[in-house]
């Protein structure tokens, strides 16, 4: 009853494994490209194996978001480049287990990573949005007890932060080991405090 009452998912020792994502990927996108992508997602929450997209199948044009070309199916994310599919106004978009990642072509592969990773974030039953960075009093608590520099850096000015991937990588970090401490999986290491100017 506690468990529940605390929100933990007890594996009574059995290992719990990575939610298991099928990649889509409609169009040029190289695949070397993808596979780096996917690399920066923290493999103890997900894993990946690429599938076969085939339109109206798997995956549509989604005219409501931005034209987006969004999965079907749950546990599924696709991935593409904005030369074959052109899309304004968003980066990604999540709904449930879906999520769809637009690849712009002047991001690095550390920027790509993080988009993903923030996709997936949202779709973790029972974990803060990864949209509230700037609001999270969690995160701000997280903050001031691993990293007590950057923590009065952001809390000074955190609008100034909104689409920064330094403390993105804080943040992401930090839900996913809420996530996993709740799950019963391992947590990934703590990055290096960065530097905020």
């Amino acid at each position: 009853m506690l468990d529940r009452l605390f929100g933990l998912v007890r594996t009574g020792g059995r290992p719990v494994l990575p939610i298991r994502v099928t990649v889509l990927v409609p169009g040029s996108l190289p695949l070397e490209v993808v596979q780096r992508i996917l690399d920066r997602v923290p493999p103890n929450i997900w894993s990946f194996h690429i599938g076969t997209p085939k339109e109206g199948e798997n995956w549509y044009i989604w005219h409501e978001w931005h034209h987006f070309p969004f999965p079907l199916r749950d546990q599924t994310l696709v991935l593409f480049s904005s030369a074959d599919y052109p899309v304004e106004g968003a980066a990604g978009g999540c709904i449930g287990t879906r999520y769809s990642v637009a690849v712009f072509g002047n991001e690095t592969d550390e920027v790509l990573g993080l988009r993903c990773w923030h996709e997936l974030l949202h779709g973790l039953p029972g974990s803060e949005s990864a949209d509230a960075m700037l609001e999270s009093r969690a995160f701000r608590d997280f903050l001031a007890r691993e990293y007590p520099d950057v923590y009065r850096t952001f809390s000074a000015d955190p609008e100034r932060f909104r689409h920064d991937p330094r403390p993105q990588r804080l943040f992401y970090t930090f839900l996913t080991n809420t996530f996993a401490r709740r799950t019963g999986r391992a947590e990934i290491p703590l990055p290096p405090a960065p530097l905020l100017d």
